[in-house]
């Protein structure tokens, strides 16, 4: 069910401008760049209010509609739905101070996207064409647009304030400047000229026009004010009337009391040229294709609108439109002389008339019916099916459709990220902070259907994704609130034809003059490798895989990339897991070789804590089963960038190598990866003897929940948290969770066809979280599951 438009902002009457904002540089034909500051004054450049924000002035616009019988404002919405989905897992960690979003598009994202047009003009796409893509199913006609509309064109909520009308001249010389006013219930004219000005204010039920400089009255009060200028003799199109800081050269004005202390300021124009010629949608730059487009979808928005409301105005503003981005923006005569855009106005007006005659225009229809021809700036990629986004009745000609001309260099915003506080986000669900995040529910077109926030409290709220928009949020290329439901997270994936080439992907990250590599085992146990990333973290150089009796081709291949900055090559494990056929082919390269290998895994996983001990101070270490594999590759990426050595254990007791390491370290405090079946309690009460001050255990019923459990501990303390790795946790794909670690960052194990729940948690639950990176191919971690978690 539509309802009728939600005022979107209360404008101030002394506001230097009305609709268009401030009038900033006129966009180029060639459309500003991502990231750069957009002219705010198109409505192409401004934010489309949501539908279920309430109403700024405090006015209801009346009963809820039917789109299939009432046309509503392009930036109006369905009511949400009652039902709320199931709040899912509970949140697991504290309310956060911000949360980072990443998305795409800017607007509820329905029919035509601006810059979509845009771009189809540039291709050689006509207005029609344009028209017909986004608006499926539909004709490109000509129809009568002749009708006065009452635009809303200022709201005042305080009955003190005041509101002057100033008249000036359209060219120099021309003659102009004349104006008069009337009100209700008075036989009495006011008559000013150029160098008058009016003020206008409310006391009670009364309109009050004050101008001490007029001639016949000088002080009026009545009902209803009507400020005349453009239809006087010998003034028309010679004056500009300044009202609120907005020039106007056509029309009507008229002022009128609305409930105890608003008011409301309505311009009266004709619909064919007064109206239209001032529509400050797309840049008049622009190609003329896209304009037409644009003309054509304004003038059918109106149309549409005016025939609902079988040409009567809505009681709260006294209107049939308002001219902010509640409807459209019509920003009056002040748009033609703001920052150079007065050479550009033929180019719109031409756009304007292009049926050719007086008092018919171009619009879309369907089915021989003006549609209700919603537009916003971009879609994101892909517009939404009205129901989607609104609910109500499904509009034949509101499909979704593919919309790749929305994400070309000429859209501001088609890659955003913004940040939004979290008591603005809480503000929205209606709860006290947001620890749990869920985007997960998607429309058929990919943006958010609703969204789900838990509190650290554990409640759990649940708002519609147009909702969702209304949080005031900050960043590049735009601010002021959540751009589109087109919310994703970013995603990259390294991977190569085998697990060595995979390991070679992930090299390619770090930083091509690194003096040292550590080289692991591939092939056969890996246990020794799982204790490789602090290493390679410490010594600032990759981690490269080896088969056991030779490098294999796509380590030497990384090696060549290299060239002579690798000076130190770690070998991570004894013989039997690398040869020294595979040490020789490094001296070879004039490498120096040092391995660490001892006995067995926990003299190995000893000797590696003790060298990064030799380089830097350890105040920590992790500890992990020698026989829990999944825990010590899932906690390898934060034991990486924190540079906790892993060292391993059996399951019952603490190893005497282990033990000498943590002497050999001076370490104070350690994490226990895993539950009590990979490492014992016994091995806890071992440790805490062994002078440990802190133990910390991180455990859970599976490795799914031991990962999950590792990422909210060390996710607010790692030093980038922008990113997350996926990959996956099923046992034969565990070695490219072996460098995955080497990337320094929180490592989510997935079931590789499924994302998984736990996966799923430490996503929505990762405030600063932007990038996913997929580490192995789509057999490890599956597209399905990459989407899944880029739309979490």
């Amino acid at each position: 069910m539509f309802r009728t438009t939600r005022r979107y902002a209360v404008r101030s009457l002394a506001a230097t401008a009305v609709g268009a904002v401030a009038l900033g540089l006129a966009v180029p034909t060639a459309a500003s760049a991502a990231g750069s500051a957009p002219d705010p004054q198109w409505g192409a450049n401004q934010p489309r209010p949501t539908f279920e924000e309430s109403p700024a002035d405090g006015n209801p616009d009346g009963p809820a509609l039917d789109p299939t019988a009432q046309a509503v404002g392009p930036s109006e919405a369905a009511a949400a739905t009652d039902a709320q989905r199931a709040a899912g897992a509970g949140a697991t960690a504290a309310g956060a101070s911000s949360w980072v979003l990443r998305g795409a598009g800017w607007g509820h994202g329905i029919g035509m996207s601006q810059y979509g047009a845009f771009e189809m003009a540039k291709a050689g796409s006509t207005a029609s064409q344009i028209l017909r893509h986004y608006y499926t199913g539909t004709t490109y006609d000509a129809v009568t647009d002749n009708q006065t509309l009452d635009v809303n064109i200022l709201n005042q909520v305080s009955g003190s304030s005041t509101v002057t009308a100033v008249p000036s001249l359209v060219a120099s010389g021309n003659g102009g400047g004349a104006f008069t006013v009337v009100v209700a219930g008075d036989s009495r004219t006011m008559t000013g000229k150029l160098g008058d000005a009016v003020a206008f204010s409310r006391s009670g039920a009364t309109i009050k026009a004050s101008c001490s400089s007029c001639t016949g009255a000088t002080s009026l009060a009545g009902a209803t004010a009507i400020l005349r200028w453009d239809s006087l003799p010998g003034m028309n199109d010679k004056t500009l009337m300044k009202i609120g800081g907005t020039q106007y050269r056509d029309g009507t004005v008229r002022m009128k009391p609305y409930g105890t202390s608003s008011w409301n300021v309505v311009n009266r124009v004709r619909l064919h040229d007064e109206y239209l010629d001032y529509i400050a949608e797309s840049p008049w730059s622009w190609n003329v294709e896209a304009l037409k487009a644009q003309a054509a979808a304004a003038r059918g928005y109106a149309l549409s609108k005016y025939q609902a409301l079988g040409g009567k105005v809505k009681s709260s503003c006294d209107c049939h439109l308002y001219d902010t981005t509640a409807d459209q923006v019509y920003a009056g005569y002040s748009t033609v002389l703001g920052n150079g855009n007065q050479p550009w106005w033929p180019n719109w007006r031409n756009a304007v008339r292009a049926a050719s005659s007086a008092d018919r225009g171009y619009v879309a229809r369907y089915d021989g019916a003006i549609i209700q021809a919603f537009f916003s700036s971009s879609s994101g990629g892909r517009t939404e099916n009205n129901e989607d986004v609104w609910g109500g009745t499904p509009l034949p000609y509101l499909r979704g459709v593919s919309d790749p001309w929305s994400l070309k260099s000429s859209n501001p915003a088609r890659d955003w990220r913004q940040v939004a506080s979290t008591s603005s986000l809480a503000r929205v669900f209606g709860l006290t902070d947001v620890a749990r995040l869920d985007l997960s529910d998607r429309t058929a077109n990919g943006g958010v259907r609703t969204a789900t926030a838990t509190s650290s409290a554990g409640t759990v709220k649940t708002v519609t994704g147009d909702r969702l928009r209304a949080v005031v949020a900050s960043g590049s290329p735009f601010s002021g609130q959540v751009n589109s439901t087109m919310i994703r997270h970013l995603t990259g994936r390294l991977s190569g034809a085998d697990r060595y080439a995979s390991a070679a992907a992930v090299a390619g990250r770090v930083s091509q003059s690194a003096s040292a590599v550590v080289i692991a085992g591939g092939d056969g146990l890996l246990v020794d490798a799982a204790v490789s990333g602090p290493l390679a973290a410490t010594v600032g150089g990759p981690l490269l895989l080896t088969q056991q009796g030779r490098l294999p081709s796509a380590t030497v291949t990384e090696l060549n990339r290299r060239g002579s900055a690798v000076r130190t090559a770690y070998i991570v494990g004894g013989t039997s897991v690398v040869s020294d056929a595979v040490a020789s082919q490094l001296t070879k390269r004039g490498i120096t070789v040092k391995r660490l290998g001892g006995a067995n895994r926990f003299a190995t996983s000893a000797l590696v804590a003790k060298l990064i001990k030799s380089k830097r101070a350890v105040p920590t270490v992790v500890i992990a089963g020698g026989e829990g594999l999944p825990d010590a590759l899932g906690v390898s990426g934060p034991a990486s960038a924190l540079r906790e050595p892993i060292l391993l254990t059996p399951v019952d007791r603490l190893h005497d190598s282990t033990r000498s390491a943590l002497t050999a370290t001076g370490a104070t405090a350690a994490r226990i990866v895993g539950g009590e079946a990979v490492v014992s309690a016994t091995v806890q009460s071992q440790l805490k003897a062994a002078g440990l001050t802190t133990i910390t255990r991180l455990g859970g019923a599976d490795r799914y929940e031991v990962s999950a459990a590792v990422a909210a501990f060390y996710g607010p303390r790692m030093p980038v948290r922008s990113e997350i790795v996926l990959t996956s946790g099923r046992d034969g794909a565990l070695v490219d969770s072996l460098v995955a670690g080497t990337l320094q960052r929180v490592i989510a194990l997935t079931q590789g066809s499924t994302l998984g729940g736990d996966a799923l948690a430490t996503l929505q639950t990762s405030s600063q979280l932007e990038t996913l990176t997929a580490v192995g191919g789509t057999a490890v971690v599956s597209s399905r599951t990459l989407t899944t978690a880029a739309n979490s």
